[in-house]
């Protein structure tokens, strides 16, 4: 279904309870949708006497219309012999309008989106750019970050839902960094002018987990010359990664500073509030509110904290066992359920102290060396190895990890976590010794 569609099915539902159920069918099951442009919605009648008929529930349609669209639109109807060849073209190219074309996924919006305090300012501003028609300098690029399921992608397709709502004419266009860098890679022994056309050429860009774009400095260049040309013509950009641009390495730093530009917003783990919150709507979507012991989802909260899809898997693994068994569900049985969702939820406890521990059994060392001033050469090692499982296992800022260490200065720690990778890139062992040290770590919390 098209987004024309979807919007004139609101509509429906908006217009279906003002009118009799018997008006209702005898009208809207002879009108239909063909096809919406600028400011005009276009109907297709069976007969010229539902044309007649439309002036009884002008009023309710009328009003229905400006509330989805948010401004007042004319309604056409047409019967079968005013539909000429460049009509039926304008209904061809609507129904070819689908959101398939912008990769926006229609269920993601503005008012299933649950803010709590941890993403209310980045919700606060995504609203804001969306409901302007004009890019405010300020906005632009709009950058959102943080660790993977908090809810990125789907302000990303909120944002892009609600402008292409509200302003149809609008091209917008949904992409990841890893699909961005596929199609440039075809398009190099191809037709790369229509890759920048294709991506030049639009009004909104929303790209998702840009921390693809590290070490890869072709495809940084191009977006580099991209991003300048949209920004230049004032169109919208808006970016999502697991860091801000500054952690993104490698990384051109005329790129980082060009990203780092606009307003960046850091999107935090949900409190129990919010989680809980979360867990309520879900359970409306589905038809299930009242229907299971609220103890469990407040266990479901408690112990699911960092990650909002294994919350959302949760909820619907017991909502589908409950559906199929037609049985209540106890505390028990919700435990044996989700221990798989509680075994990984446990595992993103892993904070810096831990892992510090854990390195230094790995290398033989004394408690609390590698948060010491020692310098020598298994100390330094040990203390980079173990900066770099920080910035892989937990959420904490390079700040906050140096802090962890001794207090050092988060340039240290950057350059420390760089000087393993660089390790990593160029030697096999220290590549597989880091990570299976990774791996155990993970494995043992």
């Amino acid at each position: 279904m098209n987004q024309d569609a979807l919007r004139w099915d609101e509509v429906l539902e908006l217009v279906r309870p003002k009118i009799s159920t018997a008006g209702f069918k005898t009208f809207f099951g002879n009108v239909s949708l063909l096809y919406i442009k600028n400011n005009t919605i276009y109907l297709k009648s069976s007969n010229d006497i539902f044309k007649d008929m439309y002036e009884i529930y002008q009023e309710d349609i009328n009003a229905a219309v400006t509330a989805v669209f948010k401004r007042p639109m004319v309604i056409k109807i047409l019967v079968e012999e005013e539909i000429t060849e460049e009509i039926q073209q304008e209904v061809t190219k609507s129904e070819e309008k689908t959101n398939s074309e912008y990769n926006l996924n229609p269920k993601f919006t503005f008012e299933n989106y649950i803010v709590g305090k941890n993403n209310e300012f980045a919700y606060a501003v995504a609203y804001s750019l969306a409901q302007n028609k004009q890019v405010k300098d300020n906005y632009n690029p709009f950058f959102v970050y943080g660790g993977s399921g908090l809810g990125k992608t789907h302000l990303l397709h909120a944002i892009g839902n609600e402008i292409i709502r509200k302003y149809p004419e609008k091209k917008v266009m949904y992409i990841t960094s890893e699909n961005f860098v596929n199609t440039f890679i075809k398009a190099i022994g191809n037709d790369l002018p229509a890759f920048r056309d294709k991506f030049r050429k639009i009004d909104v860009l929303l790209l998702d987990d840009i921390q693809f774009f590290a070490g890869k400095e072709g495809m940084q260049e191009e977006f580099f010359n991209t991003f300048n040309d949209l920004v230049a013509e004032r169109k919208q950009i808006v970016l999502t990664s697991d860091r801000p641009p500054r952690d993104i390495n490698p990384l051109e730093e005329r790129l980082k500073t060009r990203l780092g530009g606009g307003i960046m917003i850091d999107i935090q783990p949900p409190d129990y509030e919010t989680r809980l919150a979360i867990i309520h709507s879900k359970l409306e979507i589905n038809n299930f509110e009242g229907k299971i012991s609220e103890e469990i989802f407040e266990i479901v909260a408690r112990q699911i904290k960092s990650n909002i899809r294994e919350l959302e898997g949760a909820i619907r693994t017991i909502i589908a066992y409950s559906d199929i068994s037609q049985k209540d569900i106890d505390i028990d049985t919700a435990n044996k359920l989700l221990k798989d969702y509680f075994v990984e939820s446990q595992k993103r406890k892993i904070d810096a102290d831990y892992i510090i521990r854990e390195v230094e059994k790995h290398f033989n060392l004394k408690n609390e060396t590698i948060i010491s001033q020692k310098r020598d050469k298994t100390s330094a090692s040990a203390r980079q190895v173990a900066m770099y499982i920080c910035r892989e296992l937990t959420q904490l800022s390079l700040p906050e990890i140096g802090k962890e260490f001794g207090g050092r200065n988060h340039a240290t720690v950057l350059h420390n976590i760089n000087k393993i990778r660089e390790e990593m890139e160029s030697d096999l062992n220290v590549m597989n010794n880091v990570n299976e040290l990774i791996k155990n770590i993970s494995n043992e919390e």
